[in-house]
């Protein structure tokens, strides 16, 4: 795999994270189409997985996956106004599906830690599009590396 990562200090983290996302608002259209599609089957696409770790010391680092992401929705017995988001894997659950959009930010890690950025692409076209977006910014870039 040809993963190549950035690394950016900056005290406004949410800006740098407010540009990628722009990139995939342009998609969100197709996925939200798709969504209407298959949610007969209770299933649901999400373009983004947001996680949220506390570290030892009291610091939080937040990690966004971009990718397509598949969940059940389960309604609760007695409260159908609840419902349950259950994880279903990164593979179409059901082969009768139609095929899902694409997500031009597909593998593209975030990690945010204080004020500092790290970015990680999986595909050389994924970190050239960051590259440019981050370039736009004129933030210095801490280091540039492919793993």
């Amino acid at each position: 795999m040809d993963t190549k990562t950035i690394k950016i200090k900056t005290s406004v983290p949410q800006e740098i994270v407010k540009k990628v996302n722009l990139l995939l608002s342009n998609f969100l259209p197709e996925i939200y189409r798709y969504n209407n599609l298959v949610r007969n089957k209770n299933y649901y696409l999400k373009p983004v997985h947001i996680v949220i770790k506390k570290k030892s010391n009291g610091s939080i680092v937040k990690y966004q996956y971009y990718g397509r992401y598949w969940y059940r929705l389960e309604r609760k017995p007695g409260r159908p106004s609840r419902i349950k988001w259950v994880y279903m894997g990164k593979e179409k659950p059901e082969k009768e599906l139609p095929d899902p959009p694409r997500n031009p930010l597909d593998g593209l890690v975030i990690k945010i830690s204080d004020n500092e950025v790290e970015i990680i692409a999986s595909k050389k076209k994924t970190y050239q599009l960051i590259y440019e977006v981050l370039a736009s910014l004129q933030y210095p870039l801490i280091g540039s590396q492919a793993q």
